[in-house]
């Protein structure tokens, strides 16, 4: 997913409630729906984080980018984040793999459920299944996401009226990508094979739909979804409708009731193994 400033002049809101001044009013967003290359992450990309960084910056893109983290000798379900400027920002690594995937990648934590605060809003992404959670949807609420990413593996219907409903209820724009994919983007049988259907299938068989797209705070579609092939999928983010949905319903404002009902986020890394000796020296002076 890329965002950047529009070319064209600003739409004015006709409600202006102290939006930042430095926040461009309108925002070009781009979704790309590909298929990767599997098992070949090279012919995919190349050096991978070095390579983001590097062409984030050449496009003078903000950048957000699933990709398969390897920590230690665990794997994450994991999506990255550049400036413009080609710099790293940070990470959200997959709170729950879903289903099967339990069987290949870990657990993500409360320490990497970033909103980042950019010049062209506030940016964060949740994965796929996750955006069924409520309680972390609150949490990216609460931190203020105005622009929500949501990578997925789903091409169903369901998935785009989740989709609707998060933009209503987070008074943000939606973006999410999904890959359209082929049997012959994956390896040949015995390598790949997809179990109870692989008899069935021909190389031009699609195994994952698309449906990447963009979708305002008010529910409107603005691009997509995409069921077609590999595309890209844009459209202009009028950052002022945050503020004129918000007026109406904002979840975590106006429309609260904390002395009902309320959140604990715990947004610290937890680790298996905490050194003691290690805590003592970090408490001492810096030389």
């Amino acid at each position: 997913m890329e965002l950047v400033p529009a070319a064209h002049g600003p739409v004015i809101a006709e409600v202006d409630m102290g939006a930042d001044s430095f926040t461009p009013t309108v925002v070009r967003a781009t979704v790309v729906q590909a298929s990767t290359v599997f098992y070949d992450t090279p012919a995919t990309l190349g050096p991978e984080v070095d390579r983001l960084a590097a062409m984030a910056g050449k496009y003078k893109v903000y950048l957000v980018m699933g990709v398969i983290e390897r920590d230690g000798y665990t794997l994450y379900c994991t999506v990255l984040f550049f400036d413009s400027q080609g710099r790293y920002l940070g990470k959200h690594r997959k709170l729950v793999p879903t289903a099967m995937e339990r069987s290949i990648w870990g657990f993500g934590d409360g320490s990497t459920t970033p909103v980042f605060e950019t010049p062209i809003g506030k940016l964060g992404a949740v994965i796929c299944w996750e955006n069924r959670m409520p309680l972390l949807r609150t949490a990216m609420y609460a931190k203020g996401v105005e622009i929500y990413c949501a990578p997925t593996a789903d091409p169903t219907k369901i998935w785009q009226a989740s989709m609707t409903h998060i933009a209503l209820e987070g008074g943000c724009f939606v973006l999410s990508a999904n890959q359209f994919c082929q049997r012959k983007d994956y390896p040949p049988p015995p390598e790949y094979v997809f179990s109870g259907t692989e008899k069935d299938l021909t190389p031009d068989s699609v195994v994952c739909a698309g449906g990447s797209v963009i979708i305002s705070p008010s529910g409107t579609v603005l691009a997509g979804p995409n069921y077609d092939g590999e595309a890209l999928i844009s459209a202009d983010l009028d950052l002022g409708e945050i503020a004129r949905e918000k007026f109406g319903f904002d979840v975590v404002g106006h429309y609260s009731r904390p002395e009902v009902l309320s959140l604990i986020v715990r947004d610290h890394p937890t680790r298996p193994v905490t050194f003691t000796s290690t805590s003592e020296k970090n408490d001492g002076p810096h030389k």
